[in-house]
């Protein structure tokens, strides 16, 4: 064998090694939920077991002690093959997602865009609750108290000479204060501008997981900031108990999102038929190995031996004979 040989097949082992492992690589990256260092290290403790592996086998191949050569070949095949079983889970996984692809730009694309309307949502809730205090402010107005004088009295009862309507105008303005304050308006600008980048990603974008965390980070926390001011008017005067924010919309497509993204799939026919033929391309190097690189080990004799003389016959002796007469006679 030719070392050109052997160098080109190894070559080819690399490339195939390298491409399975990527796609092993983006699966692992979604099913640890966007992080990248254990995606490269899990890969990387891969490549270096195939890639020792595959050295290991070729040299015991060679070794002139040939029953400890084949255990050790036994034994380094098949770690490999249960080094590429295990793979095939993050390889199924990432395939799956390339061919949910459609499927999974329409649930981020909801997600993104619920998460976008976070701020929406929640300033028609303010309007909605700001509404429906100052309509029961108004009915305890038009009552005059007379079916409730304590409550008329705690409302309407400040000193000032106000009159009703602008007090009412007051207490709504104090609500919107306490629902909605400048602080949070402004932070709600700024999560819309940062939301507007990365609107359509692709699944074989390895930001993807990251920006879909982010996303989601910044969603539920403007959600609990909501839920928490909400709450604090509880018990103002004439809200009524409104009940708190909530916004279950963007909850539900993110979680049927970081289901589908993050739930490891089981290997399948695809996967199995990639590790199984990755393993094949990888023997490329060991197939062109001779068994004979340490001397010794092959039944061929050795060029530099001559080969044997066969001696003269009787007849052969009796002719040189005669002739060596004639030549004395002469």
């Amino acid at each position: 064998m030719s070392n050109k040989k052997f160098n080109f097949a190894f070559v080819i082992s690399i490339i195939i090694l390298l491409i399975y492992s990527y796609i092993v690589f983006m699966g692992i990256v979604y099913w640890k939920d966007g992080d990248i260092m254990q995606a490269i290290i899990y890969t990387l403790a891969l490549i270096a077991v195939i890639l020792v592996g595959i050295i290991i086998m070729c040299m015991a191949k060679a070794s002139r002690w040939k029953t400890t050569g084949n255990v050790v070949q036994i034994v380094c095949g098949i770690v490999m093959l249960g080094a590429l079983a295990l793979s095939t889970m993050p390889f199924a996984h990432f395939i799956n997602l390339v061919v949910k692809q459609k499927e999974i730009s329409k649930a981020f694309e909801n997600a993104h865009l619920y998460g976008s309307q976070s701020a929406v949502a929640y300033n028609n809730y303010v309007k909605e609750r700001e509404a429906k205090t100052r309509d029961f402010l108004n009915a305890v107005d038009a009552g005059h108290g007379v079916s409730n004088p304590s409550e008329y009295q705690e409302i309407f009862g400040l000193p000032g000479n106000d009159s009703n309507s602008s007090k009412i105008d007051r207490m709504i303005k104090s609500l919107h204060n306490i629902l909605l304050p400048d602080s949070v308006t402004s932070a709600n600008d700024e999560a819309l501008h940062n939301l507007k980048t990365g609107a359509e990603m692709s699944v074989w974008n390895i930001a993807m997981p990251q920006h879909i965390n982010s996303i989601d980070k910044m969603v539920r926390t403007n959600v609990e900031t909501f839920s928490k001011l909400s709450k604090n008017a509880h018990g103002y005067r004439g809200d009524n108990s409104y009940p708190p924010f909530s916004y279950q919309q963007y909850t539900d497509q993110a979680t049927q999102l970081k289901e589908t993204l993050n739930h490891m799939s089981m290997p399948s026919v695809i996967s199995i038929i990639a590790a199984l033929l990755c393993f094949a391309f990888m023997l490329l190097p060991y197939y062109l190995v001779d068994r004979d690189l340490a001397q010794g080990t092959s039944g061929k004799r050795s060029p530099l031996v001559a080969p044997p003389t066969t001696r003269p016959n009787g007849t052969q002796r009796r002719s040189r004979l005669s002739e060596r007469e004639q030549r004395n006679n002469q």
